[in-house]
């Protein structure tokens, strides 16, 4: 008689078990619980009480860190790509509560603790759909291949949201490299909000830049909502409406997974990739940033202060007191080459610069700069004159002209402008402000890509609401009062500048 299939509860606790080699006797012990019970919640004849689940789930993540072996614990390490135990408890518990709640939903939806291989729906809203999509798979972070063939810009926004977030770990300063993520999406024109979806792709390349993510275009996607994890799940459907998905197909069976797998991996071909992930020190030994700097129609939207707004005698201290060199291959010689470069550009050629207000209050709060893509912190008195170089260049340098945004365009993305983009007619590319550090140099490969980030860039420049400030000599007033604000608090020279600089 065939042994009867085990829930995916059980799956996942038996699995951690062997990892961390852990008899049943001894987590039955930790927990103060008789050995039947780990049994039966192994063989999958019983689930913990699910007034009790939380308590018991997060008890049962603690002791299997606790009592895991050396060898265990380094490949519960390895499996869920976190480095001290505490994330490791944390991660544990957040895969078993996801297994065990979708177990719950099949006791209720079908009367059975595992799920039917296949299930159909002839109709169901995107809300439904996403909660579908959302499969316990995704807790897993090796080994994972997942492709998706998705009419994201026909979906109303918060649709859009809760599936670029999706059910994937994203702590965020962890990556994912063993996560591959490849996405078609439709980019028509008729369907591109000129102000919201730039916004939203420089949100979602955020998001997934802890992962091994690849963004495509295809009018193949128009219409289309699928989604697959190779070997191990799938849900298709056909997007009628933005509130409606018809014929909805559900499947764990590799047979329906790895067809639609590879149908959608031979669609996403490099000519349809909108943008590729670089280093700076590609970018720099490559020529990509020397590029960037004497292109033509240079436009720059800047949420983060970066080094092309340094006095030579700053920008040499940020060369000597950082390690850049070592950590990043990168010839210093070389970079000092670039920022003669670029002080020459912007005294000759004509550049447009678009700040955001948030790249200032970064500056004087967090104390941080983007220096070639390596994070340092400036004293007070480098602020001071990070800011006097940029009032000089704000009031004395024609070939600059400037604009100051004061808010976010779309409110429910506010985190996007700290992102900051280079556009030129020959090389175009962004600086994503990723917590990891992580995939956060981007070069837009694709025309139409540049297209949208070109007239999005160029609609902001024109607008005359009270978003932005435009005239040189208000932009050149709100830079002398971040300097005189900056300059209080350094006379103070207090511990708490930075907590007393966020309250002026």
């Amino acid at each position: 008689m065939p042994e009867k299939e085990k829930n995916r509860f059980s799956q996942i606790l038996e699995q951690l078990m062997n990892l961390a080699e852990i008899k049943n006797a001894a987590l039955a012990k930790a927990l103060q619980y008789d050995v039947s019970y780990i049994s039966k919640w192994i063989s999958g004849r019983m689930l913990p009480a699910e007034k009790t689940k939380r308590n018991v789930l997060q008890r049962i993540s603690s002791e299997i860190v606790r009592l895991s072996s050396a060898v265990g614990i380094e490949t519960l390490y390895e499996t869920y790509q976190v480095a001290n135990k505490r994330d490791l408890e944390q991660v544990i518990f957040d895969n078993l509560e996801a297994e065990y709640d979708y177990v719950q939903d099949m006791q209720r939806l079908y009367g059975s603790s595992v799920a039917p291989k296949t299930i159909f729906f002839v109709d169901l809203n995107p809300a439904q759909y996403i909660s579908k999509m959302h499969h316990p798979v995704l807790r897993r972070v090796s080994r994972l291949y997942i492709m998706a063939q998705m009419d994201l810009l026909a979906l109303a926004h918060e649709y859009r949201i809760q599936i670029i977030q999706g059910n994937i770990p994203r702590g965020p300063y962890h990556s994912y490299p063993d996560v591959h993520f490849s996405l078609m999406i439709d980019l028509s024109p008729d369907k591109i909000d000129p102000i919201y979806d730039p916004i939203f792709l420089i949100n979602m390349m955020k998001e997934e830049a802890g992962l091994d993510f690849h963004l495509y275009k295809g009018k193949q996607a128009a219409g289309r909502m699928l989604f697959t994890v190779k070997d191990d799940f799938m849900i298709s459907g056909i997007l009628t409406a933005p509130n409606r998905c018809m014929s909805v197909t559900v499947s764990s069976e590799a047979d329906n997974c790895n067809p639609l797998y590879d149908s959608i991996r031979n669609l996403c071909t490099r000519e349809m990739l909108l943008y590729r992930d670089t280093t700076m020190a590609d970018m720099v030994n490559g020529n990509g940033y020397i590029r960037s700097i004497l292109a033509l129609h240079q436009r720059w939207m800047i949420g983060q202060m970066t080094e092309h707004f340094l006095p030579d005698d700053l920008f040499e201290e940020l060369l000597e007191q950082t390690e850049i060199e070592a950590e990043e291959g990168l010839d210093k010689e070389m970079l000092r080459n670039l920022h003669r470069l670029t002080k020459k550009a912007m005294e000759e050629t004509r550049i447009k610069v678009i700040f955001h207000r948030i790249a200032f209050s970064n500056l004087a709060v967090e104390s941080e700069i983007d220096f070639f893509d390596h994070k340092i912190s400036l004293t007070l008195q480098q602020r001071i004159r990070y800011l006097k170089y940029l009032l000089e260049l704000c009031t004395e340098q024609d070939t600059m002209h400037f604009r100051l945004i004061h808010e976010s365009p779309v409110p429910d993305f506010q985190y996007a402008v700290t992102q900051s983009i280079f556009l030129s007619d020959t090389f175009c590319y962004m600086r994503l402000n990723t917590e990891n550090g992580k995939n956060n140099l981007a070069v837009l490969n694709h025309p139409e890509m540049k297209m949208i980030f070109e007239r999005f860039f160029e609609i902001i420049w024109s607008d005359q609401d009270d978003m932005s400030l435009s005239d040189h000599e208000e932009i050149a007033s709100f830079i002398r009062q971040m300097i005189h604000r900056t300059e209080i608090i350094a006379s103070i020279n207090t511990e708490n500048a930075s907590d007393l600089l966020e309250y002026c």
